[in-house]
């Protein structure tokens, strides 16, 4: 019986789903770049405004950007991401909306299996839109704490010879904060792969983790399929943690 099978077979028989583990893979690294990119200018931007968004007294009708900043910083730190996935994956349903998201698939041959991936549909959008909003709030954070580590003398500095405040964040605090955010936002960039997990239970999203279930059931082997693509997060993971020691080696200042 299959059940029976020795360590090896099972491993064969995992691996002969290969293309779907290469497929989820793919799915999987769409949905973390575009999580990650999306909100790093989110967190960039949540980052500036709580740390220079406080209105002047003199300006007493601007908003407070750094206490809007703060609350959604704190929301979205505050609340479980799958909670973050179902809200928005339920929200338009709720306010009887019908959401019109285009469908993208997209489909090639690899050593004679054809591979299959749907790159974006509403399921796919929410997964993206809901990672991308929760990174945003930690990555903001990791910015705040670099900003804050510049000081404040050099902007002062920097009024003294007749820079703008807006100049003198975007020429002088800015080049040095992201310099110096990367050892800790490494750890947003090496988590946020692990998170993608969860799309899988809004339903319909092919990622790493649903072809694995699939897998499985198929198999019947779940500790070799779970190991297999536990060993593909670890390498993933130490990629990217490598990736950006060498980032950080080659855009660090010597000395500082």
């Amino acid at each position: 019986m299959i059940f029976q099978a020795n360590p090896i077979e099972q491993l064969v028989a995992v691996l002969g789903y290969w293309d779907r583990l290469f497929s989820g893979f793919l799915l999987t690294m769409w949905m973390y770049i575009w999580a990650l990119i999306l909100g790093f200018f989110l967190g960039l931007f949540l980052a500036l405004l709580r740390q220079y968004g406080h209105p002047s007294k003199r300006w007493w009708f601007i908003p407070p950007f750094d206490k809007i900043s703060t609350v959604y910083i704190e929301i979205f730190r505050g609340t479980p991401l799958i909670a973050q996935l179902f809200f928005f994956f339920y929200l338009p349903n709720a306010l009887n909306i019908s959401p019109d998201i285009v469908v993208l698939n997209t489909s090639f041959n690899l050593f004679n299996r054809e591979i299959n991936l749907k790159l974006l549909d509403y399921p796919i959008f929410i997964g993206i839109l809901a990672l991308s909003l929760n990174s945003g709030a930690y990555q903001a954070e990791y910015l705040r704490g670099s900003l804050i580590s510049v000081g404040t003398g050099q902007l002062e500095a920097a009024k003294s010879i007749g820079m703008s405040r807006l100049s003198s964040i975007r020429h002088i605090v800015l080049p040095q904060a992201l310099r110096r955010v990367i050892p800790s936002w490494s750890n947003e960039a090496a988590y946020l792969p692990k998170y993608t997990v969860l799309v899988y239970f809004i339903g319909g999203v092919e990622e790493l983790f649903s072809q694995a279930d699939f897998i499985q059931h198929r198999t019947f082997f779940p500790l070799t399929t779970y190991i297999i693509v536990a060993i593909m997060f670890i390498i993933i993971i130490t990629l990217i943690s490598k990736l950006l020691d060498v980032i950080h080696k080659r855009t660090g200042i010597p000395g500082l």
